[in-house]
C-alpha cells in the first residue's frame, strides 16, 4: 500500500482494524487537513501521540468500538509526528505509527525529531516511524556523533556535530522497512534506536 496523501484541506480518517492497529500506519497530510481515528477493532482504544518538538494533536483518551474521534487540525506543521494505539482493557500499546504534516514534504523537510544525550536517543524517540519518503532529524545535544544505518544507505551515515542534524529523507523507495542506527558518541558512549517506514 503506498503513502496515502489527503487533498489539501481534507479530513483524513485513519480506520483502527480488530487487531488494533491502523490500516494507514505512515500518511503525508497538508497543514489545513485534519485527521480522525475510526475505532474497528472490538475495544476501546487510546491514542497517545509522540514528538520531542510537539504537540502537533492532542492524545485522545478513550474512542470506543464502532465510533469516531472528534477530527483534530494540526497544530504545527513541516513536522512528523508518531502515535500510539493502546487497548484500553489490556494496557498493551501498539506501534509507533506516523503522521507527516507539511506543504510539500517530497521536497520540503518535515522531520521527526530525535533528541539525543548520553549516547542514547530519548527514551519516547527511541523507536519511531515514519512515512515511506519520510523525514528524520537528530538533536545532538552534548557533542559530535557518528551514526550508522543498517541496512546502509536509508538515512545518511557520518560524523554530525553537535545541534541539529540536516533534515534527511529516508531513501526506500516504495520499500517498507525497518532500519536501524548505531550512536557513538563522546568519550566512547554508544547507543541507538529504530525506525520504522511506514505506508
Amino acid at each position: 500500500m503506498a503513502t496515502v496523501k489527503a487533498p489539501l484541506g481534507a479530513l483524513q480518517r485513519i480506520p483502527i482494524d480488530i487487531n488494533g492497529q491502523p490500516t494507514l500506519p505512515g500518511i503525508v497530510i497538508g497543514p489545513t487537513d485534519s485527521v480522525e481515528f475510526f475505532n474497528g477493532a472490538p475495544f476501546p482504544v487510546s491514542i497517545q501521540f509522540i514528538c520531542a518538538n510537539g504537540p502537533v494533536f492532542s492524545d485522545i483518551a478513550r474512542i470506543n468500538s464502532n465510533s469516531t474521534s472528534s477530527p483534530q487540525t494540526p497544530q504545527k506543521s513541516q513536522i512528523t509526528t508518531d502515535y500510539t494505539i493502546t487497548n484500553i482493557n489490556t494496557g498493551v500499546p501498539q506501534g509507533p505509527y506516523a503522521i507527516e504534516v507539511g506543504i510539500n514534504p517530497q521536497t520540503v523537510p518535515a522531520p521527526m525529531l530525535v533528541p539525543v544525550s548520553g549516547g542514547q536517543p530519548a527514551s519516547a524517540e527511541k523507536n519511531v516511524s515514519v512515512p515511506i519518503n519520510g523525514w528524520l532529524q537528530f538533536n545532538l545535544q552534548d557533542g559530535a556523533y557518528t551514526i550508522t544505518w543498517t541496512p546502509s544507505g536509508v538515512f545518511p551515515s557520518g560524523t554530525f556535530p553537535q545541534g541539529m542534524t540536516t533534515p534527511a529523507k529516508s531513501q526506500t523507495g516504495n520499500q517498507i522497512l525497518n532500519s536501524s542506527y548505531t550512536l557513538d558518541g563522546p568519550k566512547g558512549v554508544t547507543g541507538g534506536g529504530t525506525v520504522k517506514i511506514r505506508s
